[in-house]
């Protein structure tokens, strides 16, 4: 068995829903305004699904994008990771629809739930299955489709996310200190109540008499405690990430964080000092997308000139479970 040097990110995609809804539109339902949203948020606006467009979908259109970018045809992907908590279906996986979709080979194919920090989780998975030499070219995906699980009566959350897919292509590489040069994943399953997305499987009653008790439909997050959450870890992230770059020698020159809010991203930059001009930020734009932000705004700041071949990015995620980590990957 061969073993690459490293594992390299050499493509990228995304692909958002042509549909664009604005602040100003929330106003009619429910007691908001485009300035509550944005000084609470940072967001703008998000993009939603349209009716014959489901997360499936919109991955495929992402991963065709990154599939070319990597200079690859759909039938040389060894194996697909798709990150989504609103899937199409409960099955078939995401990724099995994205393999039919792509016109794929019968290859390996499976969804992660790791909500927001999903896409870094998946990325994690991939990188083993190129590093042991099982596969030469993994794609992975991150799409959702959120606004068909948020609550339009609730102000507090539906604002807050939108629909959208990313997707990258890790390859073998035989090139040293390049590609995934470390990735943190952590969970802490006592704090689960404070982010939930109910199943579409309910069990079963104990007894025929005994009725099944409503299942709650919508997304449901404590905002409070979410985002001392999200401020803590992602300063513990940033933090620990910058003493791992002296350890093996480079500088990070692009911190993409997970968009969720623009609040949350300030007051962790501030407790690390990093510089804010070294940050992307896209979620003015779509919103909170969960797994598939980091991979949506890794594609935009290199199509859109902000990060180039070479550069060392980072990020970092935080979201239901609770989940949290962390990856650097020098482009």
């Amino acid at each position: 068995m061969i073993y690459p040097a490293s594992v390299a990110v050499t493509g990228t995609g995304s692909y958002l829903p042509s549909r664009v809804m604005l602040n100003d539109e929330f106003c009619s339902t429910i007691d908001t305004s485009d300035e509550w949203i944005r000084t609470r948020t940072g967001i703008r606006a998000r993009r939603y699904a349209g009716p014959h467009e489901n997360s499936a979908t919109l991955g495929i259109e992402a991963a065709r994008i990154a599939i070319d970018s990597a200079g690859l045809q759909p039938h040389d992907i060894d194996l697909i990771i798709c990150a989504t908590v609103t899937p199409h279906m409960m099955t078939p996986s995401n990724a099995c629809l994205i393999q039919t979709g792509l016109g794929c080979r019968p290859v390996g194919a499976f969804d992660i739930g790791a909500a927001c920090t999903g896409f870094l989780y998946a990325l994690s998975v991939g990188e083993q299955f190129v590093r042991t030499g099982t596969c030469q070219h993994v794609l992975v995906v991150g799409a959702e489709t959120l606004s068909r699980v948020a609550d339009f009566t609730d102000r507090n959350t539906c604002i807050l996310f939108g629909d959208g897919a990313g997707a990258v292509v890790l390859s073998a590489s035989d090139q040293s200190n390049h590609g995934l040069r470390f990735v943190r994943l952590y969970s802490d399953g006592t704090k689960s109540e404070l982010i939930s997305l109910p199943s579409m499987v309910t069990t079963a009653p104990i007894a025929p008499s005994v009725p099944l008790p409503r299942r709650p439909e919508f997304l449901r997050l404590s905002g409070r405690e979410v985002f001392r959450f999200a401020v803590h870890r992602m300063t513990e992230l940033i933090d620990d990430a910058m003493i791992e770059c002296q350890k093996i020698g480079c500088e990070i020159d692009l911190l993409i964080p997970h968009q969720v809010n623009q609040r949350i991203i300030d007051a962790a930059l501030e407790q690390c000092e990093f510089p804010a001009s070294k940050v992307m930020v896209n979620l003015d734009k779509y919103g909170n997308t969960s797994a598939a932000s980091i991979p949506i705004a890794l594609d935009e700041a290199l199509r859109s000139g902000r990060a180039k071949r070479g550069d060392t990015m980072l990020f970092v995620a935080f979201g239901g479970g609770l989940t949290w980590g962390g990856a650097v990957v020098t482009l």
